[in-house]
């Protein structure tokens, strides 16, 4: 019977119970096929002989060589997924996206992919709001690099080992992959099932029809994804060699790379869960044929069946069990990291680069003769606006940080000068500054237009032929673009992967004002302990000079307000 509310009106019925119903069904499953995989390792054990010596302790080294490959792959698996969704348009924090795609791990074992989709669908949606139909696409989509990376990698194993019939197989299912004609049909069928999957649902959206997924058919995003796929592969194939190798010493590399990414290829066509009944067959046969004997084959393909998928199921409870701890809390992500922020970056590299920084603008404004009162646009904590002051200019700052301003009121000579205030909409009068500065902020900003309005606002409160300048991350480096983009906001908490990286060359995109100069410094990574930075300032001076400057780490564009100054 239907519930009515207070006006008469007949209630939608609860969901609640579906939805638990559906969660039951999904854990008794990956319940089901795990119990089927325990059983039937229990029966491969059994029916071979008890091994005549001990398991030689190189065997466990392997075995923990193993699961930190198994670890390793999973990150890359991991960086992977970020790199698909931003190409869908998605950008969220990269540690969301990781949490969210290791989480669906945890039902590694429900069949047809349902559990990984299911409860990555629920943990993305539940902390950046992804729609589902992007989750469903993506997820499918990556199954099928993956089956186009093992396909690749065992199609070359197979022409190594001598398998002539098998190396023209393997190499027709990657060629027929990796064609754009085939790419564009599967993923047409992608997003048109899964958007009627969709439609049967109550995650359908309305703006799911605007989602564009034909960024994943670029070529460019192909093959980098490609190619993490293949290095993932390849990291758990060299665990298995290892941990056969150390019980059966002629056992190659190539054999073990052929075993394994074959077996996990036909586990993936036939959409096992978790491999149950296909992966630890297939490499049982494809060992002992090697010369394997049938008791060290069982435990051979126990231990990696127990770091490979036993470490990534375990790894997704782990991750969930991270999930349900909650997101942050409602403050920003710069309140939240306020006093942890300093010591992101060395000091030796934070000092160098505040009196690079600083020296560079004053050089600026003594040579085009602006005056000296400046506002610091993202003042942090407070250490530019310190610097500025203590070479003779009446440098103010602002922050939407609270807890950044708290703290950059004890690094000033007057805390009067620090006020809390957003890019977007600064508390001045118009034509107020003879120069502004912001520094690694404007990246941070959501979106293209936001940036061109905090352009326009940093523009309003200077005086005609006041000068900009623009401190930022150069990215023009696709090698430091991928190192900032994911790499960096793993092991610091400044950047979250959802940064929005501006060029020196290409800042009329956000304004109409001049670029008068841009200055390219720095190569070495923050992480460079001061006496090496020592040691290499002198090819870095030298890098600076060179036409490579346009490649540094960091970059300060000078732009100009139009008019004379005052």
């Amino acid at each position: 019977m239907l519930a009515t509310d207070s006006l008469g009106e007949t209630a939608a019925p609860a969901r609640t119970a579906p939805r638990t119903l559906a969660w039951l069904l999904l854990i008794a499953c990956a319940a089901a096929m795990l119990a089927i995989g325990i059983v039937t390792s229990i029966v491969i054990l059994g029916s071979v002989d008890t091994r005549a010596r001990a398991i030689p302790a190189t065997f466990w080294m392997a075995a923990a060589a193993g699961t930190f490959l198994t670890c390793v792959s999973l990150g890359l698996r991991s960086v992977r997924w970020a790199f698909l969704l931003r190409r869908t348009g998605v950008r969220i924090p990269l540690r969301d996206a990781c949490i969210g795609y290791l989480s669906g791990f945890s039902l590694l074992f429900v069949p047809l992919l349902v559990g990984e989709i299911v409860v990555r669908a629920a943990v993305h949606r539940a902390r950046a709001r992804v729609p589902v139909l992007v989750i469903v696409v993506v997820n499918v989509w990556e199954r099928l690099l993956d089956v186009a990376a093992l396909a690749g990698v065992a199609a070359v194993a197979a022409l190594i080992v001598g398998a002539p019939e098998a190396t023209l197989l393997l190499g027709s299912i990657f060629v027929l992959t990796t064609t754009r004609s085939f790419q564009q049909l599967a993923l047409s069928i992608i997003v048109r099932l899964s958007r009627l999957a969709m439609a049967r649902t109550s995650f359908a959206d309305a703006a799911d029809a605007s989602i564009d997924f034909s960024p994943l058919l670029a070529r460019e995003n192909w093959f980098l994804a490609l190619a993490s796929s293949v290095l993932a592969w390849m990291l758990p194939a060299l665990a298995l060699w290892a941990m056969a190798a150390s019980l059966h010493d002629a056992f190659g590399a190539a054999h073990a790379v052929y075993a394994y990414t074959t077996s996990a290829l036909t586990a993936g066509l036939m959409l096992a869960a978790g491999g149950v009944r296909v992966v630890g067959t297939s490499l049982i046969a494809d060992l002992t044929a090697s010369g394997v004997t049938a008791s060290d084959a069982a435990i051979v393909v126990l231990g990696v069946r127990l770091v490979t998928a036993g470490l990534a199921t375990l790894l997704g409870i782990m991750f969930v069990a991270v999930h349900l701890r909650g997101r942050r809390a409602d403050a920003s992500h710069f309140d939240e990291i306020a006093h942890a922020y300093d010591a992101q970056i060395p000091a030796a590299q934070r000092d160098a680069l505040l009196v690079r920084k600083t020296t560079l603008m004053r050089s600026e404004l003594q040579t085009r003769g602006i005056g000296s009162r400046g506002l610091d646009v993202g003042c942090g904590q407070g250490w530019y606006v310190a610097r500025m002051r203590g070479l003779g200019f009446d440098v103010h700052g602002i922050d939407a940080s609270a807890g950044q301003i708290a703290l950059a009121k004890g690094h000033v000579d007057d805390p009067r000068v620090i006020s809390e205030g957003s890019i977007l909409e600064i508390a001045a009068p118009s034509a107020s500054f003879d120069f502004a500065y912001c520094i690694n902020v404007l990246h941070h900003l959501a979106s293209i237009d936001e940036q061109r309005a905090a352009f326009a606002e940093l523009f309003r409160v200077l005086k005609p032929g006041g000068l900009l300048f623009v401190h930022e991350i150069n990215t023009r480096n696709p090698l430091f673009r991928f190192y900032m983009g994911y790499v960096f906001p793993c092991v610091n908490c400044i950047d979250e992967g959802t940064e929005r990286w501006l060029l020196p060359h290409r800042l009329a995109i956000y304004t109409d004002a001049p670029v008068v100069s841009a200055s390219y410094f720095t190569f070495m990574p923050e992480f460079v302990p001061r006496w090496l930075l020592a040691l290499a300032r002198p090819v870095e001076s030298a890098l600076e000079q060179s036409p490579l400057r346009v490649f540094s780490a960091h970059y300060m564009a000078v732009l100009q307000k139009p008019g004379r100054p005052a």
